[in-house]
């Protein structure tokens, strides 16, 4: 079993705290953790038993840096935490003719990005992103944690299949389960009889736009953005039914989830979707786009990328019986408990990157 492992990143971003905080509690005491970043993000990321490597690296001289590291401290492998293919390049850089491995881990969502990297990159996207295809053989594993990526994947990167395999982004269905929404509305002083919640970057990408035409439109409902704003979308802040909060701990965030009835994610590009798994798995169930990453989160209400789709049903949601809804909410729950949760996945973690 491997005893050396280095986390590698060229960023920050939620969801690779939230793996990095995984491993560090499942693996066995006996593995030394690394965490390897460049200098510029070293403090965003708060860790309890892995070391963070202290360097001066930049994005673009982590190839150099990160190999000398591994050489010096007999790094057994490598595995990256999200952006791809920059991390893989320099993942296999480092490891080439060493007795250090590396494992690719597809975080994001590469291949369903190439349109919108080719439209905010140009050429530069473009091949980054086709950059994939090669760089799909020299890992020793690939893992990937959507479903629906995972077959586009064996299916497009074939000559790669037999080291593709499923892992998912788990969650804490302890932390993030159901509370007596009364209760918690009471403590938040939130008294609106419908409320809505959307969690990440409030931009284009995420249905910034789309979220703003619903709250334009149901003055009656509570919109509560959790995330930070985009300077493009300062125009929600002119409405009086959005809330946007920022800075939450995992346990507000629960709080959040559990005082609202239903969780919307007009989402143009995913890879994942941890927040409307994280919402259900406290109860509250979820409208999700028709898209590649989101499709496969099964009980979740999917819709197209439009506004009056969107709105249609969250209608129909709030027309719903009281004990429809509970029917809705305990299935939400129970999908999350069985697919991801962080209690079920640790046997698959330690099987797929340690071994």
């Amino acid at each position: 079993m491997i005893k050396k492992i280095c986390l590698f990143s060229t960023s920050f971003a939620f969801n690779r705290q939230v793996v990095v905080d995984y491993i560090e509690k499942i693996f066995p005491q006996d593995v030394e953790i690394f965490i390897f970043v460049p200098k510029k993000y070293q403090s965003s990321y708060t860790v309890k038993r892995a070391k963070i490597v202290e360097t001066n690296c930049t994005k673009y001289t982590s190839f150099f840096a990160l190999r000398k590291f591994c050489l010096k401290n007999n790094i057994d492998r490598i595995i990256n935490l999200g952006c791809l293919p920059q991390e893989g390049f320099a993942m296999a850089f480092a490891s080439i003719f060493t007795n250090t491995d590396f494992i690719c881990h597809y975080l994001g969502n590469p291949i369903a990005s190439l349109k919108f990297r080719f439209d905010k990159w140009g050429i530069k996207g473009f091949f980054e992103t086709l950059f994939l295809i090669p760089m799909s053989f020299f890992p020793k594993r690939i893992l990937i944690p959507s479903k629906d990526i995972l077959e586009f994947c064996r299916r497009y990167l074939f000559l790669a299949r037999e080291k593709i395999s499923w892992l998912p982004v788990t969650i804490n269905t302890s932390l993030f389960s159901p509370l007596n929404k009364e209760k918690i509305r009471k403590k938040l002083n939130l008294s609106s009889k419908k409320i809505v919640i959307f969690v990440g970057r409030i931009e284009y990408l995420k249905g910034a736009d789309i979220l703003y035409e619903l709250a334009e439109r149901n003055k009656d409902i509570l919109f509560l953005l959790v995330g930070k704003l985009d300077y493009f979308e300062k125009n929600l802040l002119e409405l009086p039914n959005i809330k946007i909060l920022s800075a939450l701990s995992s346990k507000e965030l629960a709080e959040y989830y559990n005082a609202s009835d239903l969780n919307i994610q007009p989402s143009r590009l995913e890879s994942y979707g941890i927040v409307p798994r994280e919402a259900m798995a406290c109860g509250t169930p979820s409208i999700v786009s028709d898209i590649i990453g989101l499709k496969m989160i099964q009980h979740s209400i999917k819709t197209p990328i439009d506004a009056d789709k969107i709105e249609q049903e969250m209608k129909n949601f709030f027309n719903l019986s009281k004990k429809e809804k509970e029917t809705l909410s305990k299935a939400s729950r129970e999908f999350v408990v069985n697919e991801s949760s962080d209690i079920k996945a640790k046997d698959l973690y330690i099987k797929e990157i340690l071994n």
